[in-house]
């Protein structure tokens, strides 16, 4: 499914075409009219009907805010997504099309370490950049990194933050869960390197598949184990069964999970019994708003998008899209891939308002910020 989040595509298209967009009325009010007739396209592909649906409406939220201002050196920017449903093959042809057939000039916003490590010979073959990723894998930092562009922290540094609170509460009897892909096997690297330094030899170190949906082995081990804590690299939907099933068996042990779960979906769904469940984050505090780039986030959904969540996830998109036109803001000759790329390695220190961003022709790491986050009563986030 095809999702475009410009107005002056509605009329150029069978009535039958128009149920699948995502419009944003934003270009036909613009104060400054930006030229809808030449707009810069941008290209996702993720689980749009998933969690990342809240990265993508945080990131439309920004685009929005540019094309009200008139959008990059006068055209609006479009952002064109495919749902790919976590699927490395679909991110692949959705990306060929993106690049061939909607003539992009960058992709971004891409959702899971398979389907981003899935597409990295396509970036590479076309010398196309991905912008922000919302995966904090190791491997995509040493894969494709000339193409790359991170925004958030690795999920080694997030690994690094839960270490330190296993340090704090001195806490020895320790198992991991992990998916059984590339993503769980970077978090397990991270969490091994962690449990290294403090010389804690795990329990038990359990993987599960992702056509497992049962995870029965998965409950069974850790209700029977006992451990103090459990750091996780799991899909959101695998811990939330594994947290519900042994909470409900009336042992709590300190669930330690990373930032892909973050979401108000995942929180809402987990509800009061996580209160005290610790969950890394990569984004600062979305009701900060002593923090510029959260009080600008605020600010904008009360201008367009009343009632969106202020969510982790949703302000991790609207950065993630700040940061991208702040990269094609700096492309002052031509608005090409290869542009766009060359001023992105020109930024060597970029504040996004409280989030530090920097890269160079070697370096496309972005952000380091990393820090845990306890759940308090119903899901709430309590730092």
């Amino acid at each position: 499914m095809r999702t475009v989040s410009a107005m002056h595509h509605l009329f150029s298209m069978p009535l039958s075409r128009r149920r699948w967009l995502s419009l944003y009325p934003a270009l036909l009010f613009s104060a400054v009219p930006a030229r809808a007739d030449n707009p810069i396209r941008i290209g996702q592909s993720a689980e749009i009907q998933g969690l990342a649906s809240e990265n993508r409406s945080g990131a439309l939220l920004y685009f929005e805010q540019i094309n009200q201002r008139g959008g990059i050196h006068g055209r609006p920017l479009e952002l064109i997504s495919y749902d790919d449903q976590r699927l490395p093959e679909k991110a692949r042809a959705n990306t060929l099309k993106l690049i061939r057939e909607d003539r992009v000039t960058a992709l971004f916003g891409y959702r899971s370490t398979a389907t981003v490590e899935a597409v990295i010979p396509l970036l590479e073959q076309y010398q196309i950049p991905l912008i922000a990723p919302f995966s904090g894998a190791q491997s995509l930092h040493q894969k494709g990194k000339g193409y790359i562009f991170h925004l958030r922290a690795s999920y080694h540094d997030e690994a690094a933050r839960m270490g330190d609170m296993l340090q704090r509460m001195q806490m020895q009897r320790i198992m991991t869960v992990t998916q059984d892909d590339s993503f769980g096997q970077d978090g397990l690297a991270g969490f091994q390197l962690q449990l290294n330094r403090l010389q804690i030899q795990p329990l038990q170190q359990l993987k599960y598949s992702r056509q497992d949906t049962q995870l029965n082995q998965i409950i069974a081990a850790i209700i029977s184990q006992q451990p103090q804590a459990v750091m996780m690299a799991c899909t959101p939907s695998a811990c939330l069964r594994i947290m519900k099933q042994v909470l409900a068996s009336g042992q709590r042990p300190q669930f330690l999970m990373l930032s892909n779960v973050s979401s108000q979906q995942f929180y809402s769904e987990l509800g009061d019994p996580g209160r005290g469940i610790g969950v890394t984050q990569v984004m600062p505090y979305p009701q900060d708003i002593g923090v510029p780039l959260v009080r600008e986030f605020h600010k904008a959904i009360r201008q367009f998008k009343a009632g969106m969540p202020a969510s982790y996830a949703s302000l991790e998109g609207y950065a993630a899209a700040k940061l991208l036109c702040e990269g094609l803001k700096r492309c002052v000759t031509e608005l090409t891939a290869s542009q766009l790329m060359s001023a992105l390695e020109s930024m060597p220190a970029t504040d996004l308002g409280g989030l530090q961003i920097s890269y160079s022709k070697k370096n496309h790491a972005g952000s380091s910020f990393a820090e845990l986050t306890i759940l308090g009563k119903n899901g709430t986030v309590v730092r």
